[in-house]
């Protein structure tokens, strides 16, 4: 559906001063009402309104599960003529939420002359990685199954790294999967096993 074929648009504007949907949308649009988060068309008193969000169908319950933040648009379809393509499921009505991040009409869509448009992955800054201390003595047993974990073990000049961890009290056989990646981005793999009775 192109953007304004629909009976009533609401822009991402019209939500900024809402803390949920259902507050957003009451008697903004004629016709419509919010009775216990669900969207109806006073019209069709049973038969609550489809929700399609991001081009996904989602029950009518899930309205304020909607951050009104995210949303670019919502594009109220009430005429048969405009919720007749979604069948017997746009019988109650239809509302069609584009979120900002869902490909909606926002500036970073749009295309500019002599810019190529590029998107970042983003950064993640790695989480560390709980290892219990064992500067004192404890008498519980520990059966951890994920023993360690280290994003960042970085080697020396000739490509060697050492690193310590204390083994869970589980007897059985454990597995070392290493993994990195050198200055040049060569990917690298090894599996160790090692038994502790």
């Amino acid at each position: 559906m192109v953007l304004g074929n629909a009976d009533a648009i609401i822009t991402t504007d019209q939500l900024q001063y809402c803390t949920t949907l259902s507050q957003c949308l009451q008697g903004r649009v004629a016709g419509l009402i919010i009775r216990n988060g669900t969207p109806y068309l006073m019209r069709n008193n049973g038969t609550p309104m489809s929700i399609v969000l991001d081009g996904m169908q989602m029950e009518g319950d899930f309205l304020d599960n909607i951050n009104p933040m995210d949303i670019e648009t919502i594009e109220v379809l009430k005429s048969a003529g405009n919720t007749a393509i979604y069948g017997s499921r746009g019988g109650g009505g239809v509302l069609v939420i584009t979120t900002k991040r869902g490909g909606g009409y926002s500036s970073a869509s749009t295309f500019t002359p002599g810019i190529i448009p590029f998107s970042p992955k983003g950064y993640y800054t790695p989480r560390e990685f709980y290892s219990p201390k064992y500067d004192a003595p404890d008498n519980r047993p520990d059966y951890r199954t994920t023993i360690y974990w280290n994003p960042n073990i970085v080697t020396n000049e000739s490509g060697k790294a050492a690193f310590n961890y204390f083994n869970s009290d589980e007897p059985g056989t454990y597995r070392i999967v290493i993994e990195g990646m050198d200055m040049l981005g060569n990917l690298a793999r090894t599996v160790y096993t090692y038994e502790v009775k």
